[in-house]
């Protein structure tokens, strides 16, 4: 069909050559008038003998409300087109009104298309660069790919639509990939024409040209758009069905302390499974399980195989490939990657997909053979189309923003003998391989301060809590979405809310399978901090939520080194701490929010320009000398911490653990920020700053006195102010050498 086309019309087209894979490429000029024969024209569509690229030939001129089609084919199938597009960056008068400028891409026989446009919008820079629409041909706004590439200066640019028979449609700007075209998004299929549409505006019509169209056409297509799905792992039917979730979990104590299994009451196992991982071994072995049902295998074993199979460089089809995933290398490219004894550093290798944190030389292949003391932790990737509901909040779909590419994750230990049905698992990170016991479990420090309304159901936090927490990196990069929170603040959220729950009146039946989850979120943490991880420091939202866990598990079971994580590993990070200080706050407090970036604890810096931002403290200024980032620590004050650390608070207020969270100024700004009124100081920073972080872009920030959970808050009410410790110490002086020297330290913030 395409020859009978040429043969119809494009009488200027010239056989070029022919491409890599054999198929013939075809070039139209437009220097005759007789090119346009065989295309399907409307309205303002002409070629110019005067527009020509490099200064020959001339161009395909398409004015306002013009379009020409060009139909290449009948069935929509793979192949490759480039188009030289000539845009002189004229502009309408509102850049911000909706409009449809130029555009120009590829047409399925449905209508379905994908073209590059300029278009304006509110919400677009159509002024400044362009746009991938994927729409019916009418409804161009439906789905929109900003493409981050100007459209200055004014000039040529070429244009390439690469659509793989197996990885669907790539498209390139001057030969550079704009990434932001997701092929699996796109409805298209294929191909059977290419489309110039012209300004549909009105009022300073643009006028584009074309010129050099370069055809090469492939064959069928094994591509099929990812059919998104949506699925939330923590809704009542998914915890319902969720069988470790509700597993019969035993109050083990040292009236009913279990004995360890001899060697040959273990079961011989060919696999084991967990959260949809199969290990296989070389041969049966002896396996058994942890109190949280977590598997162990006594060693030395070799593991010849896992499910889902680990997947590396071409094995990964093409349409499964995000935009992290073909900046790497194909030999660097990993799904349901698993590392043995991953280190606590924030690096991994379990999925190519992981920003920032991903290092290929940890990638890993089968046979795995293991010893004791080993953990290997195996995950599944997410697919490219699933949409997964995070805890508490969030919605995560790979390649998208920051989200992580991991959808879960299970760790298999490795012992040298059976252990006893009440042993915890060891730390995945520490090479130690410490076993606590549940039969140590100081369950009288567990308050039973009676339960308050708005109290969350505790099998959904025994859900929250029920896999394991096996982020060694930071911003939720590499966080196993079924496994635990996307965001520090709701890392903050169901720490500080679990931790309450068991400080309630619940029975303690009730409240042993999220104790012993939680206990075992502490042990991780912790071992992680033990093995020399730097911890998590103060980066707005971020940071929060891992330090409440690691005290929780010291203090239940007697492990001082991590009741008093602050005073064993004194330079870890942890956010809630690196964000408080004792200080003169300009409102008149004397403990203040140490700013988006705090104050680091390795060094006593505050973070004022070290990250490239003045995000450090800032609440011993006034208003009126705020810059930018100055408010935007502001707006993290307000919406992405505080609030999230009431519950985690409290909770340690009731377990009158002060002592062993050893930083005081964390749970004195607490007390300010639901005691403090400010409605004055909103005021205040309306006239200073032009702003009182309400009704902002965002969304309304928080007011001072605002829980992030409703039980947080009724909990608050009911209890803190009837405990021991003093509700003002917020406004005593307090010694502030701390803060004051850490300003002497850090840069000046600009």
């Amino acid at each position: 069909m395409f020859t009978k086309i040429l043969a119809l019309g494009l009488l200027a087209a010239a056989v070029a050559g022919a491409s890599s894979a054999g198929e013939e490429v075809r070039k139209l000029t437009f220097d005759r008038n007789d090119a346009l024969a065989g295309w399907t024209i409307t309205g303002d569509v002409a070629i110019d003998a005067a527009k020509a690229r490099e200064g020959k030939g001339g161009a395909l001129k398409v004015g306002a409300g013009g379009k020409a089609l060009l139909k290449l084919r009948d069935k929509d199938e793979s192949g490759k087109v480039e188009i030289w597009v000539y845009d002189d960056c004229a502009l309408p008068e509102d850049v911000k009104a909706h409009r449809e400028g130029p555009r120009w891409g590829l047409v399925q026989s449905d209508g379905k298309v994908l073209a590059i446009g300029i278009l304006y919008a509110n919400y677009l820079g159509g002024n400044e660069g362009y746009t991938a629409s994927a729409c019916d041909g009418a409804k161009w706004f439906d789905r929109l790919f900003w493409l981050g590439v100007n459209r200055a200066p004014a000039g040529w640019h070429k244009w390439t639509f690469d659509f793989d028979p197996e990885a669907g449609l790539q498209v390139f700007h001057n030969d550079k990939e704009a990434k932001a075209v997701d092929s699996s998004k796109l409805d298209l299929t294929g191909f059977s024409a290419v489309a110039i549409w012209g300004d549909s505006g009105k009022g300073k019509e643009q006028t584009i040209w074309v010129s050099d169209l370069s055809v090469t056409l492939g064959g069928p297509t094994k591509f099929q758009p990812v059919v998104a799905g949506e699925a939330d792992p923590y809704d009542d039917k998914a915890i319902a069905a969720d069988a470790a979730t509700n597993r019969p979990v035993t109050m083990y104590s040292k009236a009913n302390a279990p004995a360890a299994p001899k060697l040959e009451d273990l079961p011989l196992k060919e696999s084991v499974s967990q959260y949809g991982i199969t290990w296989t071994f070389e041969k049966p072995s002896r396996a058994g399980q942890f109190v949280n049902g977590d598997w162990y295998v006594v060693g030395p074993v070799t593991v010849k195989e896992m499910a889902p199979k680990p997947l590396y460089g071409s094995e990964i089809p093409k349409r499964e490939l995000d935009h992290m995933d073909k900046e790497r290398k194909e030999e660097q490219r990993v799904r349901n990657g698993f590392m043995l004894n991953p280190p606590a550093q924030m690096k991994v290798a379990y999925d190519s997909g992981v920003r920032n944190y991903f290092d290929p030389s940890l990638i890993r292949k089968l046979p795995v053979a293991m010893k004791a003391g080993d953990s290997l932790v195996s995950t599944i990737s997410m697919p490219k189309g699933l949409v997964l509901h995070a805890q508490l909040r969030n919605k995560i779909e790979r390649g998208e923003g920051d989200s992580s590419p991991i959808r879960t994750a299970a760790v298999l230990t490795c012992v040298a003998e059976p252990q006893p049905a009440d042993a915890f698992r060891p730390a995945f990170c520490d090479r130690q391989s410490k076993i606590h016991l549940a039969r140590d479990l100081k369950r009288e420090l567990l308050p039973a301060a009676a339960a308050t309304s708005g109290m969350p159901s505790i099998r959904q936090y025994v859900r929250f809590t029920q896999r394991p927490w096996v982020g060694t990196c930071f911003f939720g990069f590499e966080e196993p979405v079924e496994n635990m929170p996307q965001y520090g603040q709701e890392d903050g959220r169901v720490a500080g809310v679990a931790a309450l729950l068991l400080c309630t009146d619940l029975k303690p039946e009730q409240k042993e399978p999220l104790l012993v989850n939680y206990v075992q979120i502490g042990i991780d943490l912790g071992g992680m901090i033990r093995a020399g991880h730097p911890g998590w420091s103060g980066w707005g939202g971020h940071g929060s939520g891992r330090k409440l866990p690691i005290v929780f598990a010291g203090l239940l079971l007697g492990d001082d080194q991590l009741a008093n994580i602050n005073q064993s590993f004194p330079k870890a990070s942890f956010g809630e701490d690196e964000q408080t200080a004792y200080g003169d706050c300009w409102t008149g407090a004397k403990v203040v929010f140490a700013g988006h970036s705090g104050i680091d604890a390795a060094t006593g810096v505050g973070r004022n320009t070290g990250r490239g931002n003045p995000w450090g403290p800032y609440e011993h200024m006034p208003p009126s000398q705020w810059g930018a980032g100055q408010k935007t620590s502001e707006a993290y004050r307000r919406a992405n911490t505080s609030g999230c650390w009431v519950a985690e608070a409290l909770a340690l207020r009731l377990m009158h653990a002060e002592k062993a969270w050893g930083h005081d100024a964390f749970l004195e700004y607490v007390d300010r920020w639901m005691y403090e009124n400010d409605d004055a100081f909103v005021q205040t920073l309306k006239e200073a700053i032009n702003s009182d972080f309400h009704r902002s872009k965002f969304g309304d920030f928080p007011r001072q006195g605002f829980p992030w959970d409703a039980f947080a808050g009724t909990m608050w009410a009911k209890h803190r102010a009837a405990l021991q410790a003093p509700t003002d110490g917020w406004k005593q002086k307090h010694d502030d050498s701390y803060y004051r020297a850490a300003m002497e330290k850090s840069p000046k913030p600009k």
